[in-house]
This record gives C-alpha cells, sequence and structure tokens, in this order.
C-alpha cells in the first residue's frame, strides 16, 4: 500500500503506516507496563487514574505530530489496542478505551497539517473530554459525587496534555537526533 489516500487527500504511505506500527508497538509495551496497577488505581481513585490513563495516548499523538497524517493517532492506538487486549484486564474493551482518545485527537485536527500547539492543545483537551465521557458508565455509585466527577475530568484533561508534551519533547528529541519522518 503506497498510494492509498486518507479522506482529505494526504497520503496513507507505506512509510507512514510503517511508523505507526513501530510506535504503536511501542505503546502496546509501554501499556502492559501499567496494566498490572491500572484496575485497582481505577477503583481507589479515578482522578489519579484519569492521570496514570494518559500514557496510552503519548504513541498515538507522537503518531500525529511525526506524520501529519490524518488519523494516523487512530490507526496507531488500534494497532496498539489489538496488540494489548488478550493481555488487558478489560479484554477488547481496551481498545474501545484506546481508540477514543486517540480518535477525538484526530477528529478535532481534521483538516489540518500543521503539528502548531494552538491546534495540538486543544485536540488533547477534547480527547481528555471524551474519554472522561466514555469512562462515566463504569464508575461506582460511591464515585459518582460532583467532586470526583471534577477531579477525574481534570485529571482527563491534564492527563492528556501531558502526554501531548511528552509527546512533543519525543518528536523534538527525534528531530535533534536527525530522525527525518516525512
Amino acid at each position: 500500500m503506497t498510494r492509498q489516500t486518507s479522506g482529505d487527500g494526504s497520503r496513507w504511505t507505506t512509510r507512514m503506516l510503517l511508523i505507526c506500527a513501530a510506535l504503536a508497538a511501542v505503546q502496546a509495551v509501554a501499556s502492559l507496563g501499567v496494566s498490572p496497577v491500572t484496575p485497582a488505581i481505577a477503583t481507589a481513585a479515578p482522578p489519579l487514574y484519569a492521570l496514570v490513563a494518559a500514557v496510552h495516548s503519548v504513541m498515538p499523538f507522537l503518531a500525529r505530530i511525526l506524520t501529519r497524517t490524518p488519523w494516523s493517532a487512530t490507526l496507531t492506538a488500534g494497532v496498539a489496542g489489538a496488540l494489548v487486549w488478550p493481555f488487558s484486564p478489560i479484554g477488547p474493551l481496551f481498545i474501545v478505551a484506546l481508540v477514543t482518545g486517540a480518535a477525538a485527537f484526530d477528529v478535532a485536527l481534521l483538516g489540518s497539517r500543521s503539528a502548531a500547539w494552538r491546534r495540538l492543545i486543544p485536540a488533547a483537551a477534547f480527547a481528555g473530554v471524551s474519554l472522561f465521557v466514555v469512562s462515566l458508565p463504569v464508575f461506582s455509585p460511591d464515585h459518582l459525587t460532583p467532586v470526583v466527577l471534577t477531579a477525574t475530568l481534570l485529571g482527563r484533561l491534564g492527563g492528556e496534555l501531558i502526554a501531548l508534551a511528552l509527546a512533543g519533547g519525543l518528536a523534538s528529541g527525534l528531530s535533534r537526533s536527525g530522525v527525518r519522518v516525512r
């Protein structure tokens, strides 16, 4: 696959697909690294879980920043999710959780090939809100209080912004070291 185009005419090249696959593999390892502790954190402290779970967004965000190709974050998250779900405590639902944030990030960036922070920050915030909404059905009744819900929403927003900062730092580091993506 070398000349397929996405919805806005951007090229999905073999190079872009390989970058997404490599980042998905790194994301899978990172996700598996935190998966033993996340169920306990989610049960005990949803706001803290919202911060920790942001690790799942770093590589999808990096894919979009590096390739500047629409839907590359979603593709990266989907591949990572497919690699991890057999080992995840929530099974195939892990793919939904991973893809939700990445798809929201991609949707917010539709029509833009820019990696400008003025576009990326609102996109990461949109991903955080989307992940918060998707997590509401699994909240225990004890956690459905205004304080916990507000803290969890802030945790999701903060976590996704931290994930974006990490992805941006990685992109800068790769660029400084001479890695060319485009």
